[in-house]
């Protein structure tokens, strides 16, 4: 049995837009996603049979503050590296692949994490769930029930047929933007938390949004020039990411924020635990819609 996915108006009395609901009584944005037996599209059944596994696929994210820009971790430990920076992601999982599978198969879900006009449903999917795992291994950031919000990337025109797969993928590695807000961080009680491991950021002016790192990192940036993210991503991943994320500015993609933000140059060579001198500093409220326009 394949499957394949299927979106649907509702006929509720929230505001429907191309089978997207906005709920405006709680500001949630969700698509009812259905899943049928098929039997006539051979790429759909194709991709839902084949075992990516074998295949090693990574997730990216570009994930940018709509006020401070894109999301870098700083990584000193690399055996073969010197010091760089990384964007958030990884390997996808087995176990990755094996929940977007089931997610796909049970009919009683209703998630706006599949993107309806992909012909590989099965690895976009694994995909959203490996990078959500891996930023929330990383950075402690958890979007793991928020999938919608990873949007696949589009470094290169895409092709006739539109699909998202065809457009976010480079060298077996997909890659996806999140907007973030303020929320997804850890914004009160610097001073208690740096005993639970709580970091601030590496900028002169460090606005006050922590995170949670992994052993794997030591340090992390707010980059609003993408232009300079992309030279600091150049020892990542063999340079797949840097190309990437060359690739979206060049699409149009990700937008540079400097106008939002006084630019001060980072000392990017400082992995140690920053101290509670950082100026607090007021930022504009953006939903993700907002911060869409500026990623």
């Amino acid at each position: 049995t394949f499957y394949t996915i299927s979106i649907h108006r509702t006929t509720h009395s929230s505001v429907v837009d191309n089978g997207i609901k906005y709920d405006h009584s709680s500001s949630s944005t969700q698509i009812i996603i259905t899943t049928q037996q098929h039997n006539n599209n051979p790429t759909i059944m194709s991709d839902l049979n084949h075992d990516y596994t074998n295949d090693d696929y990574r997730a990216f994210l570009f994930g940018q503050h709509p006020v401070n820009g894109l999301l870098l971790l700083y990584c000193s430990r690399k055996k073969k590296k010197p010091p760089h920076f990384q964007a958030p992601g990884g390997h996808v999982d087995k176990e990755d692949f094996d929940a977007a599978l089931a997610r796909l198969q049970d009919t009683s879900i209703s998630s706006s994490s599949v993107d309806e006009d992909s012909s590989h449903p099965l690895l976009l999917l694994a995909c959203k769930i490996g990078a959500a795992r891996e930023l929330y291994e990383e950075t402690g950031i958890d979007l793991r029930n928020d999938l919608h919000r990873f949007q696949p990337v589009q470094i290169r025109k895409r092709k006739k047929d539109g699909l998202f797969t065809t457009s976010c993928v480079l060298k077996h590695r997909l890659f996806f933007r999140v907007c973030f807000t303020d929320d997804d961080f850890v914004t009160e009680g610097f001073d208690s938390m740096v005993a639970l491991g709580i970091s601030q950021s590496m900028n002169t002016e460090a606005p006050m949004l922590m995170l949670k790192l992994s052993e794997e990192h030591q340090g992390f940036l707010f980059e609003p020039d993408p232009r300079r993210a992309v030279d600091l991503l150049v020892q990542h991943s063999g340079g797949k990411v840097s190309t990437a994320l060359d690739m979206a500015i060049a699409q149009g993609e990700i937008k540079d924020v400097t106008a939002s933000l006084e630019r001060n140059e980072p000392d990017v060579i400082v992995g140690h635990p920053m101290s509670n001198e950082a100026k607090d500093h007021t930022e504009t409220e953006k939903g993700v819609l907002d911060c869409f326009e500026c990623c």
